[in-house]
């Protein structure tokens, strides 16, 4: 594409040198630069770009957009601007001429269950007959393709590049969790959204955001701002009715609105609801009519994700027939309270809480169904929100039999550190370690143990026929960060492999 062209797209602070010819591609990342291409040096958390503006000319740069003007580059064209993330996203649009306006695109934010609503929509669209593509926590996937997530929310280079090669493979949907990181550093800047769906808000990510304030603020961003930008027809902010922070959005005039929940006011109402070990069975009253549905999937809460995909079914004119099939024909997601068998008659499971609220739900929802009593080994993340430590630790300990706490993905942390962290929310709460392999013990225990593998086994050591064990906070991962490492490890493979032996 011709660089004028490409620069009608962004509004820069000035010009030194002069733009004459293709830009062949775009790129952010120096190593990946090729002759021709045009290299945009955006600001990172723990780097920046502009360190690398030597290394993008050395591969062949023809021009360079950038905060600031560096003279040692002065026989490269140099575009400066005020937010070079900003212009990356307006550019990328410009350069793979805009998929989004082609596509119909639902965005996906919250604190939790994004992943499990875009799974739900993503089967009922396909139950009736359409082409979605997902861009997700686990995966970016297209019919058969499946491509490993490196963020929730790629960059908005890659996010165009990657709608542009969904469009031309025949995808009519995108479905994509929106983060509220991607949110706050204009990553989804001018995509052009037909909704957007709003989960619920509880405590993470703190320690990007700073306040709840902050993290709301980035969320609503979705709904305030880039909706009210969409350029599309028809346009429907989709709204968790019983989240007080959903209730906080004021969605502009020409946006319809849906609410789910159980709230009065909701438009897509939960009337009854059964939930057993083998999954929940739901009434609905909606726009379209009373709707009866069962999910093999896990967990009342499950019965928000499942009303927040109906209303995306409702809002694209899907019948209610084909979406009582897409919900009924979703199995499981992965790492999402997924189920692993075995032969010892243990329900054994792998969730992906890493927050307080996340844990606390799948914790409520299985103490509910429980048979006999609940082993739950979980940790928490290094270099992420501390203050969710605490209460992670009183939570597993107030709804769990046995609590077993571990390591996660520590990063930069020390281990022990962070389970100290945890330790202190139990001790708090006045509750004592009490448990060793083999012990015999009343009420609510827990114990530490810092090897993963080690706290996977124990727990499986302990169990016996009509236990549940819940392994949380990695879920469909299979890696552990380690401050100067990444080693695979998967909590499901883990648990699949102690089973494989035999007693």
């Amino acid at each position: 594409m011709d660089i004028k062209r490409i620069l009608k797209s962004i509004s820069y602070v000035s010009l030194h040198g002069e733009p004459a010819g293709d830009v062949l591609g775009i790129s952010y990342d120096s190593r990946k630069v090729r002759q021709g291409h045009l290299f945009v040096a955006i600001p990172g958390e723990r780097d920046d770009g502009t360190k690398y503006v030597g290394q993008a000319v050395q591969h062949g740069a023809i021009a360079i957009v950038a905060k600031t003007y560096d003279p040692a580059y002065r026989d490269v064209l140099q575009i400066i601007v005020d937010s070079p993330r900003l212009a990356l996203a307006a550019m990328a649009r410009a350069f793979y001429g805009n998929p989004s306006s082609k596509l119909t695109v639902i965005g996906i934010t919250g604190t939790n269950g994004k992943t499990t609503t875009t799974y739900l929509i993503e089967s009922i669209f396909t139950s009736a007959s359409k082409r979605p593509a997902v861009i997700g926590t686990i995966n970016y996937r297209f019919m058969d393709r499946r491509i490993k997530a490196s963020n929730t929310t790629p960059e908005s280079l890659d996010l165009d590049a990657m709608m542009s090669e969904f469009l031309v493979q025949g995808a009519t949907d995108v479905i994509m969790e929106v983060s509220s990181h991607a949110l706050d550093q204009g990553r989804v800047q001018g995509i052009d959204f037909d909704m957007g769906i709003f989960t619920n808000l509880t405590q993470d990510h703190l320690d990007y955001h700073r306040t709840m304030e902050d993290y709301y603020a980035a969320k609503a961003l979705l709904f305030d701002k880039l909706l009210v930008a969409s350029h599309k027809g028809k346009k429907f902010a989709i709204l968790n009715g019983d989240d007080p922070w959903a209730g906080r959005i004021r969605v502009k005039r020409g946006i319809g609105v849906l609410r789910f929940g159980c709230s009065r006011q909701s438009d897509i109402k939960l009337l009854d609801s059964s939930s057993s070990l083998d999954g929940i069975g739901m009434r609905l009253s909606t726009p379209i009519g009373v709707m009866d549905l069962s999910s093999p999937l896990v967990g009342h809460y499950n019965t928000y994700n499942i009303m927040a995909a109906v209303a995306a079914a409702i809002v694209s004119n899907i019948s209610a027939e084909h979406i009582r099939q897409g919900v009924k024909a979703l199995d499981n997601v992965p790492g999402r309270v997924e189920r692993i068998g075995n032969p010892r008659g243990v329900y054994a499971f792998v969730d992906y809480a890493h927050t307080p609220d996340a844990l606390e739900k799948v914790l409520i929802a299985l103490n509910e169904l429980k048979k006999k009593r609940i082993m739950c080994v979980f940790g928490c993340g290094g270099d992420r929100d501390k203050g969710k430590r605490p209460l992670m630790g009183e939570i597993a300990t107030r709804l769990a039999d046995v609590a077993i706490v571990t390591s996660d993905n520590p990063r930069s942390e020390d281990p022990g550190a962070i389970m100290a962290a945890i330790e202190k929310g139990i001790r708090d709460a006045q509750r004592v370690v009490s448990l060793r392999p083999g012990d015999c013990f009343e009420g609510h225990v827990y114990t530490i143990i810092q090897d993963r593998r080690q706290a996977i086994r124990t727990a499986l050591d302990v169990a016996t026929s009509g236990d549940i064990v819940l392994v949380a906070g990695k879920g469909h991962e299979d890696y552990q960060i380690f401050s100067e490492r990444t080693v695979h490890f998967s909590d499901r493979e883990e648990i699949t492999d102690y089973f494989s032996v035999p007693l």
